[in-house]
């Protein structure tokens, strides 16, 4: 058995107030985490379309709200962009739209714009996995 699913098992087995007490620990464990989503450092193949420039790179990490990937160049922030990955465990390559929301020498970070609850909660359930597993997110 994983071990978030003998967590979850166990949590389920807990009274109400036991549920809500381990809920506040977390909640001091994660305090000060600006963080939305697990983020997970990868090797993930990406194709990026910005304007009129197509760059097939890398990603240097993911979450459900976004990717760092890998590039060099002159680039804006507040550009829209069309990502195109696969991930592990799903069949389909997302194809998302996202914002460059920071430009560093090495790379770009995006956000992801418009992403439907269901793919989130995909990426969310991947990126978790593979963070919590021996297996290489590439």
């Amino acid at each position: 058995m994983k071990m978030l699913d003998e967590i979850i098992k166990r949590i389920r087995n807990l009274t109400h107030d036991q549920q809500k007490e381990i809920l506040e620990i977390l909640k001091t464990w994660q305090a000060g985490k600006q963080r939305e989503h697990q983020r997970l450092k990868t090797k993930v193949d990406i194709d990026v379309v910005v304007g009129d420039r197509v760059i097939q790179t890398d990603a240097k990490d993911i979450s459900a709200g976004g990717i760092f990937i890998n590039t060099s160049g002159k680039f804006e922030t507040n550009k829209s962009v069309r990502v195109v990955f696969s991930v592990p465990g799903y069949d389909k390559p997302f194809k998302l739209q996202g914002m460059i929301v920071r430009v560093e020498q090495n790379g770009l970070a995006i956000k992801f714009e418009n992403i439907t609850p269901y793919f989130k909660k995909i990426l969310d359930d991947v990126i978790w996995e593979n963070k919590n597993s021996d297996d290489n997110f590439s």
